[in-house]
């Protein structure tokens, strides 16, 4: 397997934060918006002195206009733990010639340079494989040793089975016990009513969730001529057939799937990102972190 920690990458995108479009709750100090109200930089609202409050946060100039003491009230600052959720069923392990890397080798750089974002964050991040059960389960953490575990770990993953993303989140759900990011990344060979399930136990919970879907340049071009043998990855078995015959259906049963999928995610206000193993992570990701930040500040 290719090293997933990959400097390259790193040095390109480092300068980006990874925020959540929902506010998080945690009495560990971060750079995220909390719904805890506490003492901070950044004044969120007054409220009417009462006693025993800490007189050195009255707002006297409210003071002089009304002559009523307030308290003036901050945003707390809290950290914000990542959830990876990393899709390792059989599916996820095709790499065609025109791949540099499988589709489980690209997710795993991925959720290898977020994490490292997330650590440089002081943020806590933690892992699950999993394709028709979890596989692993690695809690939410920030210190370097938790981080070269997780590479570490994805490094030595093997071929699963097939995918259940629903049941995988609702699995893991009762050990999250922060709200933070959930990040799911798979082929989405799924059935899209079972996502459902497990993003509707997400929204429940107040998660925000981003997924990314990942395709090899075979799937998404189809660019097979001649006599091909398919072979299902997931246990769908072998079609002999001239490519040219499949084509259209293929494609229209690709459309309509990734259709229904991306109408789930729509549904409970998720993103959707495509990538596909050709493109290049680090451009990828700037575009995806800089578009979401844009989106955030204008909530």
């Amino acid at each position: 397997m290719p090293d997933i920690f990959d400097p390259n990458i790193i040095s390109r995108v480092k300068g980006l934060e990874v925020r959540s479009f929902r506010l998080v709750e945690s009495l560990m100090v971060g750079i995220h918006k909390s719904r805890l109200r506490g003492i901070s930089t950044e004044f969120a609202q007054h409220r009417q002195y009462v006693t025993g409050d800490d007189t050195k946060h009255l707002d006297w100039k409210v003071y002089a206009k009304t002559d009523r003491f307030f308290i003036k009230q901050y945003e707390a600052e809290t950290n914000m733990p990542m959830y990876f959720f990393v899709d390792t069923s059989a599916s996820m392990f095709f790499k065609s010639e025109e791949a540099a890397m499988s589709k489980f080798e690209y997710a795993a750089t991925l959720v290898a340079t977020m994490a490292y974002l997330m650590m440089n964050q002081k943020d806590t991040f933690g892992l699950t494989l999993f394709d028709d059960k979890v596989r692993t389960f690695l809690g939410a953490k920030g210190s370097g040793t938790h981080f070269r575990n997780i590479v570490d770990v994805m490094g030595k993953a093997s071929s699963g089975i097939k995918t259940d993303i629903g049941r995988a989140l609702l699995t893991v759900a009762p050990q999250m016990k922060n709200k933070g990011i959930v990040t799911v990344i798979s082929d989405f060979v799924d059935e899209a009513d079972t996502l459902a399930k497990g993003l509707g136990q997400m929204s429940f919970m107040g998660h925000d969730v981003m997924l990314f879907h990942i395709e090899d340049p075979t799937e998404r071009d189809f660019p097979f001529i001649g006599q091909t043998i398919f072979r299902g990855l997931e246990g769908e078995g072998r079609l002999l057939c001239d490519p040219e015959d499949l084509l259209h259906a293929y494609m229209r049963e690709r459309d309509s799937h990734l259709g229904a999928i991306r109408e789930v995610c729509s549904r409970f206000r998720y993103d959707l990102n495509d990538i596909c193993t050709d493109e290049r992570l680090d451009a990828v990701l700037s575009g995806m972190l800089s578009s979401r930040l844009a989106r955030r500040r204008r909530r």
